[in-house]
């Protein structure tokens, strides 16, 4: 990668864009997994020399916080904001534009190296496109990507520079990125390779000690917090036994439809036919109008004839096997050079980009316990880097990778308008779920069982967890069981402690569901039929305990 690029406006364009994100993510209700971030957050504001000495009660199961996969960097700073804020989800994701700025501008200056004068239009495909913007959310993938991206761009400027200063800056920012989220190491592989071809070996080996040693202090600050043990450690004794095969079948699919801009600039670096360009996009588009035309029902596949499955099918060979081809014509080209001892900035560029690809496909299998977009998302920020790269090189394809960015954007814009729906319908929903109860009896207690925002709603509106094995229900008491899309199942068994008094609602006409798949499943997007949220209301007949239920092995269904 050459320094000799300008730097001229990256910050205000950073801003420009974070500003965006921000504003688009400000008034989306809490969804999905950051609702679970915030229990953290709130006790480091309580408390912040003991990040992990409660007990959170994540999907109504009593569970030490220590057991549940939440690195502190991201508490810490969600914290200062509860601390001067209090309880203002708003508040909350405008204090984090800081660092979507940080990731808007390392990503920018970074991509200035890799494709110049199209690192707006680039910058621009990614932080609002359908990969990114709509799991910004209060999440922690925009903090991890903020100080991984800035590692990497400190990490370059050091060897520029030969700068021992900057290399320790970088090890920092990498070591606070791998405390935010693990799935920072991901950014391993590049740190190697960058650091390897321009041999910049002093400042790649100062800031992996660096990084190494932050990440270290800040395991044993935590083990001393909570009196004994690594936080780290006990996560790898935790985590579950992976799907392999429901892994790789994720990864597919949410590459194969959120991999659409890499595929369209490949296929311009490439040169291949204009008809062949057109009809990638007519296969994206009819993808997603047969996607909202079918909603997926019970899981329905390829062998059932569902025509969505064979939709995904269609995008994931059309994604994958041009993806095939850009890699094996980068690495060709690289390998042919190297093979002739010719180590030009554009052979190790090559060489980077496929190598950088590939790695980021085995971190995302390493580190995911289950498919999500978001465990897919360093794979195709790789692919539109190298796709974008070969375009402005063999093609100058500014107008090419504007009109992208454009299409990209849009795309992302309406992920995220879905996604701003289904929180809504949430809200909603738990809203007259608690005012219906309140009306029929005031002095009732009202529990809830249900996961994400219906957990983050409910206590705000006078409902309390209907905890297992904790919580006592009093004859006459309610019990509101919120579902999305109305297939999410408490997690106890029916019992005839309690009688169905109504069923809530919540919907709208768009087509189109980001949960499940989006956040927790193998698909990114599905049809959507019938209301997006759901709150069955029920009254205790008889007084009785939580653990007189029967638990469910598995209270979700499978999705």
């Amino acid at each position: 990668m050459s320094p000799s690029v300008t730097f001229t406006r990256p910050a205000l364009v950073a801003l420009c864009l974070a500003l965006v994100m921000t504003a688009l993510n400000l008034f989306e209700p809490l969804t999905v997994d950051d609702v679970c971030h915030q229990y953290y957050a709130a006790q480091v504001a309580a408390a912040p020399l003991d990040p992990f000495g409660f007990e959170l009660p994540w999907h109504q199961k009593p569970v030490s916080a220590w057991d549940v996969m939440v690195a502190p960097v991201t508490s810490y700073y969600w914290a200062s904001a509860i601390a001067l804020f209090g309880d203002e989800p708003v508040a909350w994701k405008a204090w984090f534009l800081p660092l979507q700025w940080l990731f808007c501008f390392s990503l920018l200056v970074l991509l200035q190296r890799v494709v110049r004068r199209s690192a707006v239009a680039v910058t621009a495909m990614i932080a609002l496109g359908p990969t990114v913007l709509p799991g910004v959310n209060l999440m922690l993938e925009i903090p991890v990507l903020a100080l991984g991206f800035a590692s990497v761009a400190l990490l370059l400027r050091a060897g520029d520079r030969r700068s021992v200063p900057t290399a320790l800056l970088a090890g920092l920012c990498l070591g606070l990125a791998f405390q935010t989220k693990y799935s920072a190491m991901g950014f391993f592989a590049p740190w190697v390779l960058l650091g390897g071809m321009r041999a910049r070996w002093r400042e790649l080996g100062l800031g992996l000690l660096t990084a190494v040693a932050v990440a270290l202090a800040i395991e044993w600050l935590l083990s001393v917090s909570h009196g004994g043990g690594s936080y780290f450690m006990r996560q790898l004794h935790l985590t579950q036994r992976r799907d392999w095969s429901h892994l790789v079948k994720g990864m597919i699919t949410h590459v194969g439809l959120l991999g659409m801009p890499a595929v369209l600039l490949a296929l311009h670096g490439l040169r291949a036919a204009k008809w062949a360009q057109w009809l990638a996009l007519l296969v994206y588009a009819g993808g997603y109008v047969v996607i909202a035309t079918v909603p997926d029902i019970d899981g329905r596949t390829i062998l059932d004839g569902a025509w969505d499955s064979l939709a995904y099918l269609a995008m994931a060979i059309l994604t994958w096997g041009v993806l095939a081809w850009l890699m094996l014509t980068l690495a060709l080209a690289a390998g042919r050079s190297l093979w002739r001892r010719h180590w030009s900035p554009s052979v190790l560029m090559r060489a980077f980009l496929v190598a950088w690809f590939f790695a980021e496909i085995a971190a995302s299998l390493v580190v995911s316990p289950f498919p999500a977009a978001r465990r897919s998302l360093l794979i195709v920020l790789a692919a539109t880097c190298a796709a974008a790269w070969l375009a402005v090189r063999r093609a100058g394809a500014t107008p090419v990778l504007q009109g992208v960015a454009v299409v990209t954007s849009l795309l992302g814009v309406g992920y995220q308008a879905i996604d701003c729906l289904e929180g809504r319908a949430c809200v909603v929903a738990t809203e007259r779920a608690a005012a219906f109860a309140r009306e029929r009896d005031p002095a009732a207690k009202v529990f809830f069982t249900g996961g994400w925002g219906f957990e983050f709603y409910g206590p705000r509106v006078g409902m309390q967890p209907l905890l297992r094995g904790r919580s006592s229900v009093a004859k006459g008491d309610w019990i509101a069981i919120g579902s999305i899309d109305g297939a999410e199942e408490p997690w106890f068994e029916w019992s005839g402690k309690m009688n169905l008094i109504t069923e809530i609602a919540v919907g709208d006409a768009v087509p189109l569901s980001l949960l499940f798949g989006y956040y927790s499943g193998r698909r990114p997007l599905d049809g959507q039929r019938g209301p997006r949220f759901v709150v069955w209301l029920f009254r205790a007949v008889e007084s009785f305990h939580a653990a007189d239920l029967v638990a469910k092995v598995n209270p979700w269904r499978d999705h």
